[in-house]
């Protein structure tokens, strides 16, 4: 298939949708490493494989192809994410109209959204709510570069792999985690508020993606670049180490007390750029969010949720996305608890 082929069949699954009756597979390439999980559908889903492998030397092919065969999966169909300054993702309030006649006119009311040339985007968008006031309705719309696009699915096609859904890191975030929270609501004593404003934080190696919920439904994301790989190269550079050793030492729950200065010093840059986020939102709608669920890799950094707890005054909390699932009796236990938060966005992947 042509990458142009691939490009215009996935423009209408830019959008969130949770999807368990069947089996897939979501391929996650992050900056650091590769996630991959397959999910087999069902009542109770099954997480049936799953593997990380790290991205070295820049060599994103041969990460995916060891992360694959570390998993068994031979599989060649794949969903895959995209994230990002070339990614856009808006929730705008619109005239009340037929989701047809929206559709028709989906290129005009996005030029008024969306800070790209039409001409060098895809375009998507989804009808969240109609008739929120007179004669308005909500609508979430997604634009990403086409040449960014045909870059990650040519990587995707020469690795012999068919890219069978396209998606973007937030709204496979949305997805996974309103799964995961249905489980946690099931099983709470407490009754929930009638309006819940929730923000998710996936904190990877370079970037980190920002997504404030509304009862469920997405209302505004940001795509910071700040990443766990920062806190890495300033511990090396302090300690005169390599990369892997800093890593290792940054991982640690009882790191040294001057690598842990170094570790809170980063991490006041991403409370600045939460403070910026939290601050706009609020202006633009009055309404603030009471608490951050974590995930991504950075999520794993001993003592981050208490952190920024104390940092924004707000609860902060890493979630598990495997929650949902039922784990293969064959899989390692163990590793899937561990590294839950780095599986997130593929788990999401893997519902669409």
């Amino acid at each position: 298939m042509q990458i142009k082929e691939i490009i215009y069949k996935n423009l209408s699954r830019l959008m969130p949708k949770i999807d368990i009756s069947s089996s897939a597979i979501g391929l996650d390439i992050g900056s650091f490493s590769v996630k991959v999980v397959r999910v087999e559908g069902g009542n109770t889903p099954i997480v049936s494989a799953l593997s990380m492998e790290e991205i070295k030397n820049g060599n994103i092919q041969y990460a995916v192809k060891a992360a694959l065969t570390k998993a068994g999966i031979e599989e060649r169909k794949v969903n895959i994410g995209i994230s990002g300054k070339q990614t856009v993702i808006r929730c705008v309030v619109v005239p009340e109209m037929q989701d047809y006649d929206f559709k028709n006119s989906l290129k005009y009311e996005a030029a008024k959204y969306i800070p790209f040339v039409a001409s060098e985007v895809i375009l998507g968008s989804v009808v969240l709510k109609h008739n929120i006031e007179v004669n308005k309705m909500m609508v979430l719309i997604a634009a990403a570069k086409k040449d960014f696009i045909e870059q990650r699915l040519k990587l995707i096609s020469d690795l012999g792999l068919e890219p069978c859904v396209l998606d973007i890191d937030s709204l496979a975030l949305i997805n996974i985690f309103n799964l995961s929270n249905l489980k946690i609501k099931s099983a709470a004593t407490q009754p929930e508020p009638t309006a819940e404003i929730l923000a998710l934080l996936n904190i990877g190696s370079h970037l980190s993606n920002l997504v404030f919920l509304e009862n469920g439904f997405f209302r505004f994301s940001r795509d910071i670049v700040f990443g766990g790989d920062i806190i890495t190269q300033k511990i090396g550079a302090m300690l005169g180490i390599d990369f892997a050793k800093a890593e290792e030492i940054k991982l640690s729950h009882h790191a040294p007390q001057e690598v842990q200065g170094v570790i809170e010093t980063s991490l006041l840059d991403l409370v600045n750029e939460l403070r910026l986020s939290f601050d706009y939102y609020e202006s633009q709608t009055g309404k603030t969010a009471g608490r951050v669920y974590l995930s991504g890799g950075g999520a794993c950094l001993s003592g981050i949720d208490r952190f920024l707890n104390k940092s924004m005054n707000i609860p902060f909390e890493t979630w598990n996305s495997f929650v949902s699932f039922k784990l293969d009796s064959k899989l390692e236990q163990n590793f899937s608890q561990i590294n839950a938060p780095y599986f997130a966005v593929a788990l999401g992947l893997s519902l669409r």
